[in-house]
């Protein structure tokens, strides 16, 4: 079999993963049969991988792209880590996170690389530099490829997707996917140059430099790019039913993430043809640097506002005697929340802070719900319903474990508390809310702390 053969049977093989994969992910949506969707997924992202191992291991060796895989390793769990991180004070199923990731690993990744390299062969035909397609194509093809993974997680499963915040998760996992399976490539590539070069010694030394500087230096370009598309993204899930000013958004902001993304390779080119190699690195600290930092103090405050949106929408059931005021204080910030896990911890041992991790997340998924209501998106009863069930069960673990707090009930206006002499009194409640926190109520009462 001759290597055209070849080719044609693996390329073949993969298309087949494709549409395969498609068909099932539709029939799987359709039916709503996690099965099919899951088996679907599967060999969609199969089909990808196939054309860019292929591809890979025709260009640079068996040899170079297992060393290249190896390396591309290094800086995955700090990729992946921190967009993971980012998003752990919400419940986002494991199967969209893993689908955002392979998505940009496998099918954005397979998908530019065909481009790419169709329009380098374009240019090269043409008598004009073939490198030229790192400018003109990629930005292009990659951040539309990488965008697209987020984008149907929106349009399938819309209820995951709901503000900016899951949509930098989302988007930055798929940049740091196509980032991982990029790497692939480019450190193949170092070690094949260095070992024909010199020798294997060459190679590795190739490989390490290239990981210190494009996989460590660098490893957040892809999703600092994608991340600008996911503020179009989150924008228009907070805008139902304005399709139009959804589309201007999302479009708008990944225009954006293109002309970034052709800055920074442009540098490149550009340094290449000017001989002026340190263009590329005088724009990191001179552009990229800032504006990570940039999106890094936008994402932590995005996820600050994500703990402020559940004080403000679980205000009204502190009137209503369901939260009391110390309770909701103490879901206002992430520290604090640390802080009232501590609490638990410290009284009700390991179960007790079990407990406050399950209260704070059903806290926040209940007022997700509030939230989608209060913006006209489609929210579920029945979670509400599960969330409340799941804060008052959590609260009887804690309850009542402090012995220096005195028996205590909040009715929604005020405090009833049991004083030493054994008669429970009606006290107001401060300006501040104060320790301890309030805990589920007996039945003959809408609200208390222990």
């Amino acid at each position: 079999m001759n290597l055209s053969t070849t080719a044609q049977a693996i390329l073949a093989a993969a298309a087949l993963f494709a549409l395969g994969g498609i068909l099932l992910t539709w029939i799987g949506l359709a039916r709503k049969a996690k099965g099919l969707l899951v088996s679907g997924v599967a060999l969609l992202f199969a089909g990808g991988a196939t054309v860019l191992a292929w591809a890979i291991v025709e260009g640079t060796g068996a040899q170079a792209f297992a060393v290249g895989l190896a390396a591309a390793l290094v800086p995955a769990p700090v990729l992946v880590g921190t967009f993971l991180w980012l998003g752990r004070y919400r419940r986002r199923p494991w199967l969209v996170l893993a689908f955002c990731f392979g998505w940009g690993a496998c099918v954005a990744t397979a998908i530019s690389l065909i481009v790419n390299t169709s329009a380098s062969v374009i240019l090269e035909k043409n008598d004009l530099d073939p490198n030229l397609a790192a400018v003109v194509s990629a930005p292009v093809i990659e951040e539309i490829t990488k965008l697209l993974g987020p984008l149907l997680v929106y349009w399938t499963a819309r209820r995951h997707l709901t503000g900016t915040l899951d949509a930098i998760v989302y988007c930055g996992l798929a940049g740091a996917g196509f980032a991982i399976a990029e790497n692939v490539l480019y450190a193949s590539g170092a070690y094949l140059n260095g070992a024909e070069s010199l020798d294997v010694a060459a190679g590795i030394a190739q490989v390490t430099i290239l990981v210190a500087v494009r996989g460590l230096a660098t490893m957040f370009a892809h999703p600092l790019m994608t991340g600008l598309s996911a503020i179009g993204l989150g924008k228009a899930a907070r805008r139902p039913g304005r399709k139009g000013l959804q589309t201007v958004w999302i479009i708008g902001m990944m225009l954006c993430g293109m002309g970034l993304h052709a800055l920074w390779n442009g540098s490149s080119v550009l340094g290449v043809n000017l001989d002026m190699p340190a263009l590329w690195f005088a724009l990191y600290p001179a552009f990229l640097a800032p504006l990570f930092f940039t999106m890094v103090g936008a994402a932590l405050w995005l996820r600050a506002a994500d703990a402020r949106r559940t004080q403000v929408a679980l205000a009204p059931m502190v009137a209503a005697g369901q939260v009391s005021p110390p309770e909701l204080a103490s879901l206002a910030t992430f520290s604090r929340r640390a802080a009232a896990r501590a609490w638990a911890y410290r009284y009700a041992g390991a179960p007790g802070e079990a407990a406050m991790k399950d209260f704070q997340r059903a806290a926040s998924d209940l007022a997700e719900q509030y939230d989608l209501a209060s913006i006209g998106r489609p929210w579920d009863r029945a979670l509400i319903e599960h969330a409340a069930h799941t804060m008052n069960a959590a609260r009887a673990v804690y309850a009542g474990r402090d012995p220096h707090t005195p028996a205590a009930l909040w009715d929604g206006r005020q405090y009833h508390v049991t004083f030493p002499d054994g008669q429970m009194r009606a006290v107001d409640a401060p300006p501040q809310p104060v320790m301890p926190l309030p805990v589920a109520p007996p039945p003959a009462y809408p609200g208390t702390y222990a």
